[in-house]
Order: structure tokens, then sequence, then C-alpha cells
């Protein structure tokens, strides 16, 4: 709050006095400007008596339906409740302001009135609200030409929206209040200006930016010759040297800073400064150095009870004891920022606490209390992402309602001309827009929300599906791997051939979900990539790659899974029979063709140029790779057919 009021303190004692006279004045003498004038002076050295003279003012001129001086002093009112931390009283003073000011079309006091309203939407956290509060106040200002005011509104927008993290839409208006403030020569205010930018500049990580615009507001404020705002200035720019690692610049400011506070000894106002000293000297590699002003910082931030500042110095104590392994010492001081942060409910301060406790354990080889602080740091961060998601929804459908608000306001300014009874129907009609738009926006908001969750659910299948081909995939390796071994160790050459074709049974099947695995988007296999690899896998196996030669003519074709492993393992059993019986050792082909037949058929066949089937080899017909040939055709909603001409030659037609 301290930040926010210092930063708007640009506009915390400008009461635009302006040229109109009141009925009010006329009996007193006196303008409702002098009048007010003194009442400010009475309430800076007695509040209470100050605001009881404004509230006279104001019930008097509302008596005498004096609407100039009834809108400026209920303005003061609500500036002075605002800046008293008053935000109820304040809004509701500032609600009649804007009322009676859009009624009457006085526009020359709209840019206080919505100035002030923005301050406490400001104050109060609401800041898309004051963003368009500002904006108001910045176009009734340019209206009457008063640019200091003017830049005044941009200025404030900037700082909420460093707020929101909207550090590029902040630059822009802090460069356009910088540009305004120039021009009108109001030195003070462009230094304040160019630091907000620089401190944009910092939070963007463009720390090069962010010292050439620190440095600026630096220069003027040395001609201003006010040395709490070049000392100010100083640690801003020995700061973003030090983030921009480079600690010996950064030591140089900071220590002009120190010497230009001297005089303040153990104020609360060097804590700061101290602390970066102590990050620039560790940066620098000097620990003794850094421990030492580190300890001083903390010494009085707990003398002035400054919780978050004794809870940051501790952080920073314990990343000075990290490197050094003092585990017990960092540890501790992690634990003190870590209490506090819940007691005062920081989320990025407890993020920070638990990462270095996670780091601390780390350099312990104590991985489980590693582990446990990622995931609470991990846990808030989920937190602070669906409660910054809820919080922007809400802020859209409030800045809607505002822009919304604003049309009505500009419209009405020009339907007053034409009597009261327009007036009410028009309102009527906005009114009804409004709740339509507003139910299309929650049916949307619900439509989206149903999306995501759809969407989400489906990620989570494919997410599942990947992982079950992955462990289908390595279990299938596992087995093909123990037959390979076990094939070695055998002597028995029966018992060598029954492993090696259930290797290669497994091997087609693998290749199927290996291929599901690295293609997890999609659920059907490129035959020709996957008939080709299995081919060539057999014919290593049999360690006759010189013999035996493969032709493969397969069109780009893509099966299902389940149609692809029924035509993989009709592929291994008929090529491996071919291999085991079909050459004799002698060199030979291995033809296999896959292609469409029609729209709704594929041609299957496999043929070698060996010796052919004899009718004496019924024993195989009833082994068990043919059964399951016959298995995995039936399966494939076909039959298999057998030609024994210059070779064998099997044939399918697969229905699609």
């Amino acid at each position: 709050m301290r930040t926010i009021k210092s930063g708007i303190s640009l506009f915390l004692y400008i009461i635009l006095l302006l040229k109109y006279h009141s009925s009010y004045a006329e009996t007193h003498s006196e303008s409702t400007d002098s009048l007010l004038a003194k009442a400010l002076k009475l309430y800076s050295k007695n509040p209470d008596a100050g605001i009881t003279r404004i509230r006279r003012i104001y019930l008097f001129a509302k008596k005498k339906d004096d609407r100039t001086a009834e809108i400026k002093s209920a303005t003061l009112m609500a500036r002075l409740y605002w800046s008293g931390g008053q935000y109820d009283s304040a809004g509701l003073y500032i609600n009649y302001s804007l009322q009676l000011t859009e009624k009457f079309n006085i526009d020359s006091l709209m840019g206080d009135s919505w100035m002030i309203a923005g301050l406490i939407d400001h104050s109060t956290a609401r800041y898309q609200q004051a963003i368009q509060k500002y904006k108001s106040s910045a176009l009734y200002y340019q209206k009457e030409h008063k640019l200091t005011s003017m830049a005044t509104s941009y200025l404030n927008i900037g700082m909420c929206q460093i707020q929101l993290s909207q550090y590029d839409n902040a630059i822009r208006y802090c460069l356009l209040a910088a540009r305004l403030f120039e021009g009108a020569g109001d030195k003070a205010n462009l230094a304040n200006a160019y630091k907000t930018i620089a401190s944009c500049f910092s939070s963007l990580g463009e720390f090069p930016k962010a010292i050439l615009y620190n440095k600026k507001a630096l220069s003027i404020r040395l001609k201003l010759s006010d040395k709490r705002l070049i000392a100010q200035s100083l640690n801003n720019t020995g700061n973003a040297f030090r983030q921009y690692h480079q600690p010996d610049s950064g030591i140089a400011y900071l220590l002009k800073c120190l010497y230009l506070r001297k005089n303040e000894k153990d104020s609360s106002i060097l804590v700061l400064t101290l602390q970066n000293l102590g990050s620039a000297y560790q940066m620098k590699g000097s620990m003794n150095v850094a421990e030492r002003y580190l300890l001083r910082s903390l010494n009085i931030a707990e003398k002035y009870n400054m919780q978050e500042e004794v809870a940051r110095g501790d952080l920073d104590l314990a990343a000075l004891y990290l490197p050094e392994r003092k585990f017990k010492q960092g540890l501790a001081a992690a634990q003190i920022t870590e209490k506090t942060a819940k007691t005062l409910n920081i989320p990025q301060l407890l993020m920070d606490a638990y990462a270095m406790k996670s780091n601390l354990y780390t350099t312990q080889n104590d991985y489980k209390n590693a582990l446990l602080y990622v995931n609470l740091k991990n846990s808030i961060k989920d937190t602070i992402f669906n409660s910054a998601k809820n919080k922007i929804i809400s802020e859209l459908e409030i800045k809607y309602q505002t822009v919304q608000k604003e049309k009505d306001i500009a419209a009405l300014s020009t339907q007053n001309r034409l009597g009261d009874k327009i007036v009410l129907q028009q309102k009527r009609l906005i009114i009804i827009f409004i709740a339509a738009s507003l139910f299309l926006l929650i049916l949307s908001a619900a439509a989206y929300n149903s999306y995501h969750l759809k969407n989400k659910a489906n990620q989570r299948v494919q997410t599942l599906m990947r992982e079950l081909h992955h462990r289908v995939k390595n279990n299938l390796q596992i087995l093909s791997g123990l037959f390979t071994m076990q094939i070695g160790e055998l002597n028995d050459e029966s018992i060598r051939n029954a492993l090696r074709e259930n290797e290669l049974r497994l091997t087609s099947m693998n290749l199927v979900h290996n291929k599901l695995y690295q293609d997890h988007n999609n659920t059907q296999i490129a035959m020709k990539e996957y008939l080709g690899s299995l081919l060539l896998h057999i014919k290593e196996s049999f360690g006759k790659g010189a013999d035996i030669a493969l032709k493969v003519d397969v069109e780009n074709i893509e099966l299902e899974a389940d149609k692809a492993v029924a035509l993989g393992l009709i592929v291994n059993e008929l090529a491996t029979n071919a291999f085991k019986y079909a050459f004799d050792g002698n060199a030979g082909e291995l033809y296999l063709c896959l292609g469409l037949q029609g729209k709704s058929k594929l041609l299957f066949q496999l043929s070698d140029n060996g010796k052919g089937i004899h009718h004496n080899s019924s024993a195989k017909n009833t082994s068990f790779g043919l059964k399951l040939v016959n298995l995995m055709a039936r399966q494939l909603d076909t039959s298999l057919t057998v030609q024994n001409m210059n070779g064998t030659s099997y044939q399918m037609e697969i229905p699609v």
C-alpha cells in the first residue's frame, strides 16, 4: 500500500480548483475553491476538524443546489478518506460525485472524479477496474487540456499493469506519461516515470534497459538535489547491475547509496540496500563480506519488526550458506522464511523457501526430503495458476461491464437533451443488452470449460494408451531377449528352432507396439515399413543374409493395430517356413506383395522360388504355426490359399 501511495503521490495534493463560482460563494463572499483550500489546510493540522469543515461545505452546496460546489466538496471528501485508508467511505462520496457529473454533464470535473475512483480500486487491488477508471480520467483531462493530470493517469495505468504482470503495456503507458511530463517541464514526475519503466524492464529480464532508465531517473534527481530520491535511484541502479551479473558496478552504486544514508544509521530504509549489497558480494564470491551485510540488514529488519524483509534476508543467508554446505545454518534460515511466508500469506516467498530447502537437502543426498519440498513448491505453483486464471476470468467480465458502462455514459450525455422519457427507455434497453451479453458470456464460458475438460480427458487417455504400448513393447522386448539368450545356450536344434519361432512371433507384435508408442497420436500402422522391417529381422535371425533375396512390394497402406498384428503373425509364420524348408541352403528369393484390389479389398501374396510343398507334408499342415496362420486369417475375415508352382505361393483377399 505504501508503494501505491508513494507512486500516486502525483495526484494526492492535486485538487483542481476551477474557475466556477457558486451560489454558496456569493452568500459567503468567498469562492468554493478558496473555502475548500482553507478546509484542506485545516485538515493537515487537524484531520477531524478539516473533514467536518468540508462536510459542511458539501451539505450547504447540496441544500442550495450548487452542483459544482457539491461535486468539488464530495470529490475532496473521497480523496481524503482514500488517503486515510477508509475506502468504503471514499467510494460512497466518489460514486455520488460521478452521478452528479454525469447527470449534469460537468465535463470539467469528470477527470478528478474518475481519478479518485481509480485510486480507490488501485488501493484495494482491483486493478482492471482501476485501469478503466484511469482511462476515463485521462480522456476528460485531454478534453480540458490538463496534460500533467493526463500524464498522471497514464502513469497510474502503468502501475496497475505492473501488478497484473502486463509489463509491455505498462512500459507503453509510462512512456506516454514521461513524454507529457517532459513537455510540461515536470522533472520530479518525469524521474518517477523513468523509475517505473526501469522496474518493468527488470521484471522482463532486460537489465541493460533497466540500467539505462534508472540512470535517467538518477540524472534528473541529482539536478533536483533530493537526497532521499537520489539514494533511491542509486539503490535501484546498483540492484539492476547486480541482476545483470555485474556485481562490481552494482556494489559501486550501492555503496554510494549507503554513504548518502550514513546519517540514517540503523534506519529501516537501509534494509533493502544492505540486502542488495549482500547479494552483490555473494555473487562476487566475497562470502564473509556478504554475510556481514546480510546479518546487518536482518538485525535492522528485526528491530523494526519488518517481517517480510526478515524472511527475505534469511532466504539470502540460506543461499549464501548453500554453496558452503553449511546445512544446519541454511536450513534454519530457510525455515524462518517458510514460517513468515505462511504467516503473511506470500505464496511466491513460500515457493522460494521450499526451493531452497530442496536444494539444501540435495547437498546432503537426502533426496526424499528434497523431492518432498519440490512437490510442495509445485503444489503452490498450481494453486497460484488456478487462482490467477479465475482472477483473469473475473477481471475480463468486469472489464467487459466497465467498457459497456463507458459506452452507456457517452450515450446518456447526448440523450439527456431529448428528455427524461427517452433516457429511461434507453436505460431499459441497455440493461436488457447487458443481461443478454452476460448470458452469452456465461454460455461461452461454460462451453469453453466443457471443451477444456473433454480435451484434458482425451489427453489423459492418449497418455495412458502410450504408456500401455510402452509397457507392452518393453515386456515383449524382455521376452524376446530371453528367448535369444536361451537359443544361444541350447544344443538341441529342435528346441532352438521352437524358441526362434516364438522369438520371431514376439518381434512381429513388438514392432507394432513400438510404432504405436513412437507415434501416440496415430493408431494405424504403415504396413510398408512394418512388413519390410519384419522380413529383414526374420532373414537376419536365420543367418542367411547372403543367400535369400527379399523383394517387398507393399503399397502405402495403413491398417489398424489389431489387423496389422494379425497380418504380421501370418507373414512371420509363412516366411519362417520358407526360410526353414524351401531352399535347403541354396540361394533363392522371397517375394511379398500387399496392395489394394478395388475399393474394399487388399490382395496379399507371399511366395518363394524354392522346392515347393510336397503332398506328404501333412504333418506340417497340423503344426502350431499353420494353426496360428489359419486363426489369424479368420480374424481378418478371410482364408489362405496355397499354390505349388515353381515354389510355394500363399494368397489372401482381405476385406477392408
